[in-house]
């Protein structure tokens, strides 16, 4: 089978879980993927990607360019360095930052802003509902509260604070009920923060390509997926 045609297979599949009243948005995670790939997934409808690594996107988006795919909407993902910041925000087409893992991350980002050279990035406030230490993320409730004040007192200017994500849990014996448990909890946290800072909404960043169809449940907005639709194709290993 051709890659594009594998490509283009698996997001109809991935597709066919999605509820008519409630259609997430879908970001390809194309971390160590060729362009070409990327390529193959624009042309089966997908606008929204997904990297990790700061050098890594840049490199892509420059190539994507290259290549014409203009309307591409490029999501970061990864842990956030204080020093690739200005990099980071040059990227052509960087609309959203899932990844604010703390306090300090995002007066670090708020800095940078004038390095920016978008219109709008929608940040999303990245909460470590499963409590494990090896996840970065908010857990103290005040941290949080100080990094929705402090965006709050940027209305007005590029950068948005747009929803929260979050990850399920890793160490478990009872994967789906601990991931739902995660996600619920994001829901709550999202319903608080509404009421307390009186927010218009929150958009919600949860689930990836082991939990996809639990976050579903849970009702995420978006969803950052990688090996469920760029996995080499086991039939290529035999």
């Amino acid at each position: 089978m051709e890659r594009s045609e594998l490509i283009s297979i698996r997001l109809d599949l991935i597709k066919r879980h999605f509820h008519p009243s409630h259609v997430p948005t879908l970001v390809a995670v194309t971390k160590k993927q060729p362009v070409s790939d990327i390529e193959f997934a624009y042309r089966a409808g997908v606008r929204d990607f997904g990297e990790n690594r700061v050098d890594e996107l840049l490199e892509k988006a420059k190539e994507c360019e290259r290549l014409g795919l203009d309307d591409i909407c490029w999501h970061f993902i990864g842990q956030i360095q204080s020093k690739k910041i200005p990099k980071l925000l040059s990227v052509k087409n960087l609309v959203a930052i899932h990844s604010i893992d703390s306090h300090v991350t995002l007066q670090n980002l708020m800095k940078r802003q004038d390095d920016f050279n978008g219109h709008n990035l929608r940040l999303f406030l990245q909460v470590n509902t499963s409590n494990e230490n090896e996840k970065s993320g908010f857990i103290e409730w005040d941290e949080l509260a100080a990094a929705i004040n402090l965006l709050l007192n940027n209305e007005g200017q590029a950068f948005e604070l747009y929803g929260l994500m979050t990850m399920s849990k890793l160490r478990t014996n009872n994967f789906e009920e601990d991931a739902l448990k995660c996600f619920n909890q994001l829901k709550k946290i999202k319903v608080s923060l509404i009421k307390d800072f009186h927010l218009h909404d929150l958009k919600l960043s949860m689930g990836m390509s082991n939990d996809f169809e639990v976050a579903l449940q849970a009702g995420t907005d978006y969803l950052r997926l990688g090996s469920s639709i760029f996995a080499p194709d086991q039939r290529d290993r035999e």
